[in-house]
């Protein structure tokens, strides 16, 4: 009895001081020039405010969520609230630039220009209130030339004499980008690259550290050359460089995979799926997409790695009701985001959060793992109960079972798929409690779309 004792107790020493290390808090750290998105970012973006359709959020119309006011009161959140954990991008999404009525304004020289009852003064006070947090910026446009620019005159570039934005299209005015709201700009007119050009230096001159670029192609749900977004990606990427200033670059929405070299030299993180959001009265619902992730995250996995990561989109388990989601539900949405290594950024309302919220949102070892930049993968990505599963940087390893079906069953975990065999210690993350030594493998009944994250060594 007394040597099984200190069997256990040995175990408990060992699991205490395997885990600290790890689970130092994530800072924010200042990348140099060479070094982009070394880790999978953190921060908020305002799309699922934005995109729902709760009670109250969009007193003036769809969308209408987005202004200065409640940009300036998630800064202080995130400020106060997260910023130590390692959350540190402040991300303004479409529709900065559009009134209530989703009119989109544009300055002489056909760029766009921030709508002045959203944001009455200025993107670049805007950039500079979140830096004075402590924070980044982060900004949003689509691909193409927008229809507004092209039908409602023909304004020169900027810093391009001789360059209008007549000249950026092709003839039959094809569109482009997931809404076809734009058309595609013909790149084989060197006053294309100089009209992105004044675009970056605009956002640069701001003061902007990220910037969010949605409806590409390939993908998007859209195939077909009009469609082929890839030039501008990369002129967007010319651009910044040739700015100084070192900025983010996201594409959205359902990237094509087919394409990933493309991705992975021109920016520095591309979305795999559609939008997480439901566009309903909550944020988000389990079978609307954030359940679709699990099976269409595999072939991206490998891609992953320090200066471009793969995009799971929105994080949104922190304000109960509003979320849409049960509690074992806001458990497994955090756990999969975190150990695949997918950004973490905030959709919720930060200055809103419940418990259960903050202790997803700020618990240091999960956010180590995720931070570690060491994606996991499925033992069976077919699986309704899925183990997904990777060797951390300290030797042990992190082991997630999930139950995506919709009764309680059990889930077995096994050592030797992960190459591991005779006994081994686990821990149960969440709990925060050692559970002791197992051989052959760990199992536990899982609630239906719930999850087991272990800690194994």
């Amino acid at each position: 009895m007394l040597k099984r004792s200190l069997t256990c107790l040995a175990g408990a020493v060992l699991a205490v001081g395997l885990v600290a290390p790890a689970a130092a808090a994530p800072q924010p750290e200042s990348h140099g020039p060479d070094k982009p998105a070394a880790k999978p970012y953190m921060g908020w973006s305002s799309w699922s405010m934005q995109s729902s359709k709760h009670p109250g959020l969009n007193p003036k119309g769809d969308y209408s969520w987005l202004n200065e006011a409640n940009v300036v009161k998630q800064t202080d959140a995130i400020a106060s609230k997260l910023r130590k954990y390692g959350y540190e991008y402040v991300n303004m999404d479409a529709g900065w630039w559009a009134d209530w009525n989703w009119n989109f304004g544009y300055d002489e020289y056909g760029r766009p220009t921030p709508n002045k009852e959203r944001f009455p003064r200025g993107m670049k006070w805007m950039a500079d209130y979140i830096h004075h947090k402590g924070l980044k910026a982060g900004i949003y446009i689509p691909v193409g030339l927008a229809k507004g620019v092209y039908d409602n005159g023909d304004f020169p570039v900027k810093d391009a004499p001789g360059c209008s934005t007549h000249d950026l299209v092709y003839p039959d005015l094809r569109t482009t980008n997931g809404w076809d709201s734009s058309y595609k700009i013909d790149f084989s007119n060197p006053c294309s690259q100089k009209y992105i050009d004044s675009i970056a230096r605009m956002f640069a001159d701001w003061g902007y550290d990220f910037l969010k670029i949605d409806g590409v192609g390939p993908g998007s749900w859209k195939s077909g050359p009009q469609y082929d977004n890839r030039d501008e990606i990369a002129a967007y990427r010319e651009a910044f460089d040739k700015t100084g200033r070192q900025v983010h670059i996201e594409i959205s929405w359902s990237i094509d995979i087919a394409y990933i070299g493309d991705w992975q030299k021109s920016s520095n993180g591309w979305r795999i799926d559609t939008d997480v959001e439901c566009y309903c009265p909550t944020l988000v619902t389990w079978e609307n997409s954030v359940d679709d992730r699990w099976k269409d995250l595999p072939p991206w996995i490998r891609h992953s790695g320090p200066g471009g990561w793969h995009d799971l989109d929105t994080l949104n388990v922190g304000n109960g009701e509003m979320d849409g989601l049960t509690v074992d539900e806001r458990y497994s949405y955090m756990t999969f985001w975190a150990i695949t290594a997918s950004p973490l950024y905030v959709g919720d309302d930060v200055t809103k959060l419940d418990d259960l919220g903050v202790k997803l949102l700020t618990n240091r070892e999960v956010l180590a793992l995720n931070q570690q930049g060491r994606p996991a993968r499925p033992v069976d990505p077919n699986s309704e109960q899925p183990v997904w599963w990777a060797r951390n940087k300290d030797g042990s390893y992190t082991v997630a079972l999930f139950n995506l079906g919709s009764q309680a069953t059990s889930v077995k975990a096994n050592w030797q798929d992960f190459g591991l065999g005779g006994h081994q210690h686990v821990r149960d993350v969440w709990a925060d409690k050692y559970l002791g030594r197992y051989s052959g493998g760990f199992e536990a009944t899982i609630p239906p779309h719930g999850t087991k994250l272990l800690r194994v060594w």
